[in-house]
């Protein structure tokens, strides 16, 4: 049997009560490291994953580890003090995190992880060109809206392999988001564009939104309005983004004579 540690997670919490990105790193680096002493090997994916290379500008209170096997992974949860629920969810009385095991194999390279060393031991993570590919999936495929590929790809551009992350991208077919993404990270770099994902509509987009909803018979106004407070429309706010609207109306041809057939 394992010695009994269940104490540890509330020393950890408790160290950590103002830091909980440290008390998660703690507790996954513990838990990896209790694994390898009988030649498991757990590496940290998802969120958890996201969280670290971010710098916590994304949080979660999840850490998933993907295990070479299950061999002893109930036994060393339940000498920390975890239970289990019904969902093979992981849960602790003296922490607010819970951790999952979602089935192998790791979808990346195990010689890519980051390893990242506490008082408590060694945690692996998966590679940052892995969790870079493993967001551009959920973007492509489960419409994931947000800037995590972009933030991680600017904050670790000097490391990253993009031979490699553009090898796996093709074979994942995110090559298309991957480009795209990086193309927007270095127009941000050299202060080519202020947005760090440029997700704006592009003018022809947004003519034929414009026109499309005339179509229907909703008013110009009406149009103008519900555009402005759609953040993928230039501009900083509503009211610069109707300022621009009118322009692009004022400039469309397409438009007008879509708003003179509906005078007829």
């Amino acid at each position: 049997m394992l010695t009994d540690k269940s104490n540890i997670i509330k020393k950890i919490h408790e160290e950590n009560k103002s830091n909980p990105v440290k008390e998660r790193i703690c507790i996954a680096s513990l838990i990896c490291s209790m694994a390898k002493n009988f030649a498991n090997e757990l590496v940290v994916v998802g969120g958890s994953a996201v969280e670290f290379y971010t710098a916590a500008s994304y949080m979660t209170k999840d850490i998933d580890f993907v295990a070479k096997d299950d061999f002893r992974i109930a036994e060393l949860m339940k000498s920390l003090g975890f239970v289990i629920d019904e969902g093979y969810t992981w849960y602790h009385p003296d922490t607010s995190v819970i951790i999952e095991f979602p089935k192998p194999p790791l979808d990346g390279d195990i010689k890519r992880v980051t390893k990242v060393t506490t008082d408590y031991g060694t945690a692996n993570l998966i590679g940052i060109e892995d969790i870079i590919l493993d967001r551009l999936k959920g973007r492509k495929f489960w419409q994931d809206n947000n800037n995590l590929p972009e933030l991680m790809l600017l904050a670790h551009y000097d490391r990253i392999d993009f031979a490699y992350l553009r090898s796996e991208a093709v074979n994942c077919s995110v090559d298309d988001v991957l480009n795209k993404a990086i193309n927007d990270v270095e127009n941000y770099q050299k202060g080519i564009s202020p947005y760090l994902r440029n997700n704006l509509y592009s003018e022809v987009d947004l003519i034929n939104k414009i026109i499309e909803e005339l179509e229907y018979d909703v008013p110009l106004e009406k149009i103008i309005e519900k555009l402005s407070k759609d953040e993928q429309v230039s501009g900083v706010d509503p009211e610069e983004r109707k300022r621009y609207l009118r322009v692009l109306i004022d400039q469309s041809n397409k438009i007008r004579a879509t708003l003179e057939d509906m005078k007829e």
